[in-house]
């Protein structure tokens, strides 16, 4: 479906047209316009090379799927790859990004997305309710859909941050093996947000930084703003990354101390009873001359010294602090 946002400059009106047929649409000058190519058909797809004659290698990039962030400046528009939250997945995977292809050119803005954004349809709504977005210019529309896109990040790093939070208690707690899984689960999320968020910075970096004559002085600000929340969202990825690896540390360290209590235990369980047995030992030989053999009190005796033993030993332990 191919949505547009028409915008007359001189009278400051807006018009919204729906399900429109890219063949049959005109422009007019002192118009801007918002192209929003939501899950489009194959047809419709070919208006990024009729209509508007993007390059091929960016239509080839906008109709595939691009994994990580990216900006690209030709001639007269440029081309951006922006992946925000796939809220779906991300519920059962951890963090799943989402692709958003955007072009910006002088007089228009167009954004390419196979499945539902937020962020689009945030910005769409706002612009349809005469919401004073276009009179900053397309600039200022691209900076409302990447500001909404980016913020709907936040809820993601506050989920991990309580997960962390969850899993580090219970490790202190009683870890246990399924622990160990959620933390390297943790790690994979966090790692493919990683890989989404610090690119994707980058990308940021340069709208903020006067590159482009699409980007007016006066939006750079609005992007740094943006900019600045990217990165605060990089440093607590790597703050979170940084914890999951002391926590699997601190996962196997402890399963480690758990392991050498028991085997200390058993140790000490072992020596107790190895002075025991040789007393057993001794007193089993089928000799027919023995002392004590035929003594009345014999049995009683051996039972008595080994008893003496073991409770000698076990004080002993105790002295040293062994248990």
């Amino acid at each position: 479906m191919i949505r547009i946002i028409d915008y007359n400059k001189t009278q400051k009106q807006l018009v919204v047209h729906e399900n429109v047929n890219w063949k049959e649409f005109q422009s007019e000058p002192q118009h801007l316009y918002w192209w929003d190519l939501h899950m489009p058909a194959p047809e419709e797809m070919e208006c990024l090379s009729g209509f508007f004659q993007f390059h091929m290698l960016a239509i080839e990039d906008c109709i595939s799927d691009v994994h990580y962030p990216k900006i690209d400046f030709y001639e007269s528009y440029l081309y951006m790859v922006i992946h925000g939250v796939d809220v779906d997945r991300s519920e059962s995977e951890g963090f799943t990004p989402k692709e958003l292809d955007i072009f910006l050119g002088q007089d228009y803005l167009v954004t390419f997305h196979k499945k539902e954004t937020r962020s689009v349809n945030e910005v769409f709504r706002r612009a349809k309710v005469n919401a004073p977005i276009f009179e900053y210019g397309l600039d200022f529309v691209l900076y409302m859909i990447l500001d909404i896109l980016v913020t709907n990040y936040l809820p993601v790093l506050q989920d991990l941050e309580d997960q962390i939070d969850e899993t580090e208690e219970q490790l202190f707690d009683e870890p246990k093996p399924s622990d160990l899984r959620k933390i390297l689960t943790l790690k994979r999320t966090l790692l493919k947000l990683k890989k989404t968020v610090f690119p994707q910075r980058e990308v940021m970096n340069h709208l903020a930084r006067n590159e482009y004559q699409f980007i007016s002085q006066k939006s750079q600000f609005y992007f740094r703003d943006v900019y600045d929340m990217l990165f605060r969202m990089t440093e607590m990825t790597e703050s979170f990354r940084d914890v999951t690896t002391a926590m699997v540390e601190t996962y196997l360290s402890t399963v480690s101390n758990r392991m050498n209590e028991v085997m200390k235990a058993l140790t000490l369980i072992t020596t107790i009873f190895m002075p025991l047995t040789v007393i057993t030992g001794i007193y089993g030989m089928n000799f027919e001359h023995m002392p004590e053999l035929r003594w009345k009190y014999g049995y009683f005796a051996v039972l008595g010294t080994m008893l003496l033993v073991a409770a000698g030993l076990f004080h002993y332990f105790r002295r040293k602090k062994w248990i």
